[in-house]
């Protein structure tokens, strides 16, 4: 929406040109109460709950206030979507909501945690999920997953971003990892499986990912350094996972230039929770990284 050439993108964008930040380009992040055809009703960019509250309630108001004309779109209207992530999806593929927030203590305690929090989803298509089995699988198997699908967790998702925008890490900056996959159990049509790994991402110096909408204006060492350990349930019949349940501590260190770290120590713990996202709208928004991501099933513009 930030960036796309389709008339419903444009439309958003010369809407949010008027909010807050009132400037062409650059980012239009922010929370956005707006009529169908981009009226712009009120806008604001902020972590504060209250604030955010007032300014939705000030759009409604004036939501409220409009004629009903300016409040859909003519039955003319035609959207002419060129592209979309989303189209992307990965039916009947395993599909991870992922959460993340600060912790203050290693073990954490429910008490001892950040409010601060972000979320994202992982994607792996039916063919991928189905390669976190073996072959044949039979209990007591020991294997580690394929190294493609565990660096999509530790490039893209096992990351600093519980505050802001952070970075992904580039494959080799990944310098230890392993995410080993035992067999607990095999029954007629399902099988149980333990998940533990580790990982070690380091970012020092020049970026490495090409040229895109991720390259950083100045390059900012940070890194990440985590333990796993999961539980997941795959049914051969039906060929998906039916639970899935994944945690994370991370040890972060440094800074990028957007994830809100001008203010923290050096380094600090996140708490990871990876588990089945549910099969609504809202879980089929696409992964943050979807344009760089590391599967060429991914349709790019």
């Amino acid at each position: 929406m930030q960036r796309g050439e389709d008339p419903d993108a444009i439309i958003f964008q010369e809407m949010a040109n008027q909010g807050h930040y009132r400037a062409t380009g650059g980012t239009r992040q922010g929370i956005y109460v707006c009529s169908a055809s981009g009226k712009l009703m009120s806008s604001i960019n902020s972590l504060n709950a209250d604030d955010v509250l007032r300014t939705i309630e000030a759009g409604l108001d004036k939501w409220d206030a409009l004629p009903i004309s300016e409040k859909i779109l003519p039955n003319s209207y035609k959207f002419n979507v060129k592209h979309r992530w989303e189209n992307s999806y990965p039916n009947q593929g395993l599909v991870l909501t992922s959460v993340n927030a600060d912790l203050f203590s290693d073990p954490p305690k429910q008490t001892d945690r950040s409010d601060r929090w972000n979320m994202d989803h992982s994607w792996f298509t039916q063919a991928e999920a189905r390669r976190w089995l073996s072959d044949n699988p039979q209990k007591g198997d020991f294997y580690e997953l394929p190294e493609e699908l565990a660096n999509r967790l530790f490039c893209f998702h096992l990351v600093d971003n519980v505050r802001g925008q952070s970075l992904p890490f580039a494959p080799q900056e990944i310098k230890v990892s392993g995410l080993e996959i035992e067999v607990l159990d095999r029954g007629h049509s399902t099988v149980r499986i333990k998940i533990t790994g580790h990982s070690k991402a380091v970012a020092k110096g020049e970026w490495l990912l090409g040229e895109n909408d991720w390259t950083p204006s100045y390059p900012l060492n940070h890194g990440m350094k985590t333990e796993m350990l999961g539980n997941a349930s795959y049914n051969l019949e039906q060929k998906k996972f039916t639970e899935f349940e994944l945690v994370a501590i991370g040890k972060r260190y440094g800074k990028t230039e957007f994830n809100g770290r001008k203010n923290s120590p050096d380094s600090s713990y996140i708490g990871f929770l990876f588990t089945l996202a549910e099969d609504r709208a809202a879980d089929r928004v696409a992964p943050a990284f979807v344009d760089i991501y590391n599967a060429d099933w991914i349709v790019k513009p």
